[in-house]
């Protein structure tokens, strides 16, 4: 009887540690805060919380970001900017519907670590619906607006303002873990 309490109890003392350093382990930060800890993102997250897709990256289902960096949106013309974020010379209101669709082009569903890629040309939906054409056929990774299929190619080649879209943006940064999903970073900017 006392050898069987003193195993129980030699056990439960063996395993208090384990308990307690499994109560103290930090979690992995989700996107939204993963995002929002990088100075380089920090453009990219004020868009996203204008847009109101926060929850998304704060969500508890899988996804992969193709993250511009600040460099990447400093590139593209400030007046489309300015009319999706109401902040142009007229002190238009913000266009959160075209604002949505640009930050959610670079989001797909799932984890996608970027060896996934490697090797070959595919087309993946983003979540806003249009198609992103990942690129993993050259040197380095690269993500771009795909055309889309069976006609309706007027649209191809010019994005959110009539802008033409920009070269294949390239992954300069790639698996950057999440809690919920991982982050690729690119130095362009894909306009839907």
């Amino acid at each position: 009887m006392i050898t069987r309490r003193m195993a129980l109890g030699a056990v439960a003392l063996l395993a208090t540690p384990a308990v307690l350093r499994a109560q103290t382990v930090p979690s992995a930060p989700d996107l939204a805060n993963r995002l929002a800890a990088s100075p380089d993102f920090s453009k990219f997250i004020a868009l996203a919380q204008q847009a109101g897709v926060m929850d998304q990256l704060r969500g508890t289902q899988p996804l992969t970001v193709f993250a511009p960096t600040n460099a990447a949106l400093d590139s593209i013309p400030n007046f489309i900017l300015q009319e999706l974020t109401g902040r142009d010379s007229r002190d238009s209101a913000p266009d959160p519907v075209r604002l949505s669709a640009l930050v959610t082009h670079h989001l797909l569903a799932g984890n996608h670590m970027i060896t996934e890629f490697m090797g070959k040309v595919q087309d993946l939906p983003s979540r806003n619906g249009g198609l992103i054409r990942i690129n993993g056929t050259g040197s380095v990774v690269t993500v771009a607006v795909a055309a889309p299929e069976g006609g309706a190619r007027s649209n191809f080649g010019t994005g959110v303002g009539g802008y033409n879209v920009q070269p294949p943006a390239e992954v300069v940064r790639a698996d950057i873990i999440a809690s919920n999903g991982v982050i690729h970073a690119i130095n362009g900017v894909m306009l839907p």
